[in-house]
């Protein structure tokens, strides 16, 4: 979200979720294994992912999975209110559902503009009391409810937990635990398939049939929540990109502004000022 009315937090510091909250008249983000929740208010906004375009309507909510990156602009320049939860997908995992029954990718919306006022007036709720800094017991029981109505409501389940085999469940499972593991660590495609115990190319596939991404775009993933955290943190910025793994300070804003819409700068003054 661009303009400089917006406030991001976190419920009590809970690193799986982000809290975004005020108006704008545009924003873009760029997915990495996060799913991003939200609700328009005032005024209508025009949504785009990839060639799908439409019409967010004051009250209406947006579920939009990893699959691809998603933006909105105003209409006729008239900014909108909104509220937006962005949940990591082992967060949404482990509190929606039962992270053994679920891997990235496997919980779609195909439809994420939904009208629900009931859905809609507990989020508003919800969102509200994250921010308010209700306790962890609190944060975590309204959070795993509308998570778990909202998947159950509206999602759909892309691939069949049928067609992977027990190995091929093992394997993937360490590869991901690996990558996140060792996210500044300059990671090739021999030593995670050593890590998964499986062949690299099966591992590959793997990866892009039940992930849907590259294991090179789960580790920009990682690194990218990472640095997050660390910028939440105060730490500078060139202390945070060589800490995550990034080249340098340039490759860090490059790769945070197209995943946030936001530069580094930005998101830490955020936080400070909020």
């Amino acid at each position: 979200m661009a303009d400089d009315q917006v406030r991001m937090s976190r419920p009590r510091d809970d690193a799986r979720v982000l809290l975004m909250a005020g108006r704008t008249t545009r924003y873009a983000i760029e997915p990495r294994g996060e799913y991003v929740f939200g609700i328009v208010a005032d005024q209508p906004m025009r949504s785009r992912r990839g060639a799908e375009t439409r019409i967010v309507r004051p009250g209406q909510l947006v579920a939009w999975d990893p699959s691809a990156p998603h933006a909105g602009v105003a209409i006729d320049a008239r900014p909108w209110s909104s509220r937006l939860m962005v949940v990591e997908v082992a967060g949404l995992e482990a509190i929606a559902g039962d992270e053994e029954a679920m891997l990235i990718g496997d919980v779609s919306f195909p439809e994420p503009v939904i009208t629900d006022p009931a859905l809609a007036l507990a989020f508003v709720t919800m969102h509200r009391a994250l921010e308010t800094g209700v306790s962890r017991l609190e944060a975590d029981e309204r959070l795993a409810e509308w998570l778990s109505a909202i998947v159950q409501r509206s999602s759909a389940v892309r691939r069949s937990r049928s067609a992977l085999t027990p190995r091929d469940d093992r394997a993937l499972r360490r590869a991901c635990d690996y990558l996140g593991e060792h996210v500044a660590r300059n990671v090739g495609l021999d030593e995670l398939a050593t890590a998964a115990g499986i062949g690299k190319f099966r591992l590959i596939r793997l990866f892009r049939e039940r992930i849907g991404l590259p294991p090179h775009a789960l580790q920009l993933a990682h690194r990218l929540r990472d640095a997050r955290r660390l910028l939440e943190q105060g730490r500078p910025i060139a202390d945070v990109a060589a800490s995550t793994g990034f080249t340098d300070q340039s490759h860090l804003h490059r790769h945070f502004q197209r995943s946030l819409g936001l530069t580094p700068a930005a998101y830490q003054r955020r936080f400070r000022t909020r």
